[in-house]
C-alpha cells in the first residue's frame, strides 16, 4: 500500500494530564525574550538546578508500560505543520468543483464516498489528481482524529493512498453529514494551515471547537515536541532508524525529539539527563574529564526544529562537571532565536535499537518520558559601577524546559474564518465541468482569472490580521495567494485587522473581531466573532508563529513591525492592528 503524505504531525504536546511525563516547567514563570512582551514576571541572576521529566518524584517505569502508552496515544496535539499549498487549494477537484463541493458535505468524509464506484457521482475518480490528494490529505487531518482514515485506489493504476486523521475537529463526519459549526471549524482549520511556498512550517492554532467533546482541542499546551521534519516535510535524517549499527553523539540517525525549551540569548545554559540537581556547574570542560559515560546521548539545536550534525542550527556544546552528578552535563550558549530543542538516543542506536516516534515501540515511549535536569546563568559581562544594576543580571530570564506552547508560539498571526462550503461558495466564474477529473483521469482545469486576478476563490472565506503587520498587501501575496502575475487565485479575502488600532496612518481596515480573546481559555488570545462578507463568524481559528517571518517568501523582509537581535519588538516601533 502506498500512503500518501504531504503533511504529517510536526510535533506533539504533552499536557501534565495526560501523560504525567515531561511537562514540568523548570527556571521559574519567566517568558522568552523571541516574542511579543507577557504579563508572567521575569527572573533575574542564575537558576537553580531544576528537573524535567515523569512526574515530580517518580520514574519512567512508575505505571505499567500499557498506561504510559495509553497515556501518550491520547495527548493533546496543538502544534501543527503549515504547508498546504495555496496552488492547490485555489485549483482541486473537490472543494473548488462546483459539481463535488455542495456533495461533500451532505455525506460522511469515508472512503466508500470516494471511491472510483461510489455512488456519488460527484465524487467519483477526482482524487486522481495529485493537487486533490493533498487537499484531501488536510481535509482529513483537520476534521478527522488519530485512528480514523480516508483510502482511496486508483483503480487506473492500482495505486493505494491513505489519508489519516489528526486534530480531530469533528470526526462524526467520518460517519454522518458535516453540519454548519463543522464546516466553518474544518474551512478555519484548513485555511490555516495555507502555505503560498508549499513549505511545511510550524503553527499553533487556537479556538474554541467541539468542548464537549475534546476539551483540550486547539488550546495551547504546556510543552512542545521538537519539530521532526524539514521545510519539505520531509522527516529529518537523524530522526529515522539507522540502517547500521551507529554510536555517538554525531550519527545523523536514532534520535528522539524531545522537547523545546526558552532561554535568554547568549546566556548559558546546562542540561543533562537524570534528575539531579544542576548545581555549581563549572565552566572547565576539563573539569568532567573521567566521569563515567552516560548510557544516552544529547544533542541541542538551535530553534524548535531538530538538526543533523553538520547543520548550521545544530549547537556545539561542551561537557562540564556540576556537584553532586556522577556524569557530566552539557554546557552552551542560548542562541539569538531564544530557543533550543533537546533531541536524546541511545548512545549506540541500529536496526534493532531504540524506535523512532515515526515508528512507535515501547523503547520510543520510555525514551521520550526520560528525565532531564536544566539550569541556566546570566553571561557574564563588565563589573557595572558600583551601585548600579548589570544590564545582563537586569535582561537575564532563567531558561524553561519545556517551554509552554503559547510562550513557543507568541506571535499572532491573525485568524481565518468562513466557509469552503455552504450557499454559493465559489466565485461565479468557476461553473459546471471546471476543476473536474473525468473517467480516463484528465483534470479540466478552470482559465486563469484574467480581470478577476487576486480574487478570492471562495466567496465565504476570510482571513484577518494580528497586532504586529504592517504591510497589509504583503500579508495578502505571502500568505493567501497562488500563480503568476495576472494569474493570481486567492484562498480567502482579507478584511484588515482583528482587532482595535493604534491609530497608526498604515494601519488596514480595523477590528473585524469583536472578541479578542474567547472565554473557553482564558488567556489563550483567540479571536472570535469575526466580520467578513457581511456576516460575523463564530468559529474562527487563531493563528500563532515563533517566528514573524516565518510565512513569507523573502527572509529578512517581514510585513512586521521592525525587530531587534533576537526578535524583540523595537521599542519605537508603530505597529497594528
Amino acid at each position: 500500500m502506498k500512503i500518501y503524505r504531504t503533511r504529517g504531525l510536526i510535533a506533539l504536546c504533552f499536557g501534565l494530564s495526560l501523560v504525567g511525563a515531561g511537562c514540568a516547567v523548570a527556571g521559574g514563570d519567566a517568558s522568552p525574550l523571541d516574542g511579543p512582551p507577557r504579563a508572567a514576571p521575569a527572573g533575574s541572576g542564575s537558576s537553580t538546578g531544576s528537573v524535567v521529566g515523569p512526574a515530580s518524584g517518580g520514574s519512567a517505569s512508575g505505571g505499567s508500560a500499557t498506561d504510559l502508552v495509553a497515556s501518550i496515544a491520547d495527548a493533546v496535539q496543538g502544534v501543527w505543520g503549515n504547508g498546504l499549498s495555496a496552488e492547490a487549494l485555489t485549483r482541486n477537484a473537490l472543494i473548488t468543483n462546483p459539481r463535488a463541493n455542495p456533495v461533500m458535505v451532505t455525506v460522511p468524509l469515508a472512503t466508500e464516498s470516494y471511491a472510483d464506484d461510489s455512488k456519488y457521482p460527484e465524487l467519483r475518480y477526482q482524487l486522481r489528481h495529485e493537487p486533490t490528494r493533498e487537499v484531501m490529505d488536510y481535509l482529513v487531518a483537520c476534521a478527522l482524529e488519530q485512528g480514523q482514515s480516508v483510502s482511496y485506489t486508483d483503480t487506473s493504476t492500482g495505486e493505494e493512498f491513505t489519508f489519516d486523521g489528526e486534530i480531530g475537529i469533528c470526526p462524526l463526519w467520518a460517519v454522518d453529514k458535516a453540519g454548519p459549526k463543522c464546516q466553518q471549524l474544518v474551512s478555519a482549520c484548513m485555511l490555516s494551515l495555507v502555505n503560498a511556498m508549499g513549505r511545511s512550517i510550524t503553527v499553533s492554532l487556537r479556538g474554541q471547537a467541539f468542548p464537549e467533546h475534546r476539551p483540550g482541542l486547539l488550546t495551547p499546551a504546556p510543552s512542545v515536541r521538537v519539530v521532526r521534519n524539514t521545510e519539505d516535510g520531509d522527516t529529518l535524517p537523524s530522526f529515522r532508524r539507522c540502517a547500521i549499527d551507529s554510536t555517538g553523539a554525531s550519527r545523523n540517525c536514532g534520535w528522539t525529539p524531545q522537547h523545546v525549551g526558552s532561554c535568554t540569548p547568549g546566556s548559558t545554559v546546562f542540561i543533562a539527563t537524570g534528575d539531579a540537581p544542576l548545581t555549581d556547574c563549572s565552566d572547565d570542560p576539563a573539569s568532567a574529564a573521567g566521569l563515567p559515560v552516560s548510557d544516552t546521548v544529547l544533542r541541542v539545536c538551535s530553534g524548535i526544529r531538530g538538526c543533523d550534525a553538520d547543520s548550521p542550527d545544530h549547537i556545539d556544546p561542551s561537557e562540564v562537571r556540576c556537584d553532586s552528578r556522577p556524569e557530566p552535563a552539557l554546557r552552551f550558549a542560548c542562541p539569538q532565536s531564544a530557543f533550543f530543542s533537546l533531541m536524546s538516543g541511545p548512545r549506540t542506536s541500529g536496526r534493532a535499537g531504540l524506535l523512532t516516534p515515526g515508528g512507535g515501540g515501547l523503547a520510543a515511549v520510555l525514551e521520550r518520558s526520560r528525565r532531564f535536569s536544566v539550569a541556566s546563568h546570566a553571561r557574564p559581562g563588565p563589573t557595572p559601577p558600583s551601585g548600579a544594576v548589570s544590564i545582563n543580571e537586569a535582561t537575564f530570564r532563567p531558561e524553561v524546559y519545556p517551554a509552554a506552547e503559547a510562550d513557543v508560539f507568541g506571535w499572532r498571526e491573525g485568524a481565518f474564518f468562513g466557509n469552503l462550503w455552504g450557499n454559493e461558495p465559489l466565485h461565479p466564474r468557476l461553473q459546471v465541468g471546471m476543476n473536474e477529473v473525468d473517467e480516463k483521469g484528465e483534470f479540466h482545469r478552470a482559465p486563469t482569472p484574467g480581470e478577476d486576478s487576486g480574487q478570492a476563490i471562495y466567496q465565504h472565506a476570510f482571513a484577518c490580521t494580528g497586532e504586529y503587520w504592517t504591510d497589509h498587501a504583503a500579508y495578502v501575496g505571502e500568505r493567501l495567494c497562488a500563480g503568476a502575475e495576472g494569474e493570481v487565485d486567492c484562498v480567502a479575502t482579507p478584511v484588515g485587522a482583528c482587532d482595535e488600532s493604534l491609530l497608526v496612518a498604515e494601519c488596514p481596515t480595523l477590528h473585524q473581531c469583536a472578541v479578542d480573546d474567547g472565554v473557553l481559555v482564558e488567556g489563550d488570545r483567540d479571536f472570535q466573532q469575526c466580520k467578513g462578507g457581511g456576516l460575523t463568524w463564530r468559529h474562527p481559528i487563531t493563528v500563532f508563529l515563533n517566528h514573524p517571518s516565518d510565512v513569507v517568501r523573502d527572509f529578512p523582509f517581514s510585513p512586521f513591525a521592525p525587530m531587534l537581535p533576537g526578535s524583540v519588538l523595537s521599542a519605537g516601533a508603530l505597529y497594528c492592528p
